[in-house]
């Protein structure tokens, strides 16, 4: 005799359903910021901002050699760019510490790339604005004719 395959999910899930009804919620321990600065009446996790500043710096030796290969000016551009946008955010979003240098070494490792694929969605952005006022101009006076 073949057994059906969900034939023992009721005695699987009785127990649990009964054991998940009985927990009780708790609510996320948010970890406090080791050390924070006041300034301007926000609190700026000194941990997180040095390891954001930190990854980005290491991690830009390792940015791919089409990076490297546009010149020194253009790469410290771009490393200061990335530099500055890590350690807002990790000033303003307050990341655990582990978290804003791995996110930091992202942005130092494809920082011109970010910053390219940005551009372009701004690009495409404002091509689509443009052309949705166009069209309603174009709409609008077409209308009048008649």
């Amino acid at each position: 005799m073949i057994d059906h395959p969900f034939q023992h999910l009721a005695s699987f899930y009785g127990p649990w359903s009964a054991s998940l009804a009985a927990a009780v919620m708790q609510d996320a321990q948010v970890a406090a910021p080791l050390l924070t600065i006041q300034f301007d009446g926000m609190a700026i996790p000194v941990v997180q901002v040095v390891l954001a500043a930190a990854g980005v710096l290491l991690a830009r030796p390792l940015a791919p050699k089409q990076e490297r290969s546009q010149g020194t000016l253009r790469f410290l551009l771009v490393s200061a760019i990335m530099l500055i946008v890590a350690v807002t955010w990790a000033a303003q979003a307050q990341p655990g510490p582990l978290f804003a240098f791995v996110v930091a070494i992202g942005l130092g490792f494809s920082g011109y790339s970010l910053i390219e694929l940005a551009g372009r969605e701004i690009e495409n952005m404002i091509k689509a604005i443009f052309a949705s006022v166009t069209g309603a101009i174009g709409s609008r006076n077409s209308g009048d004719d008649l």
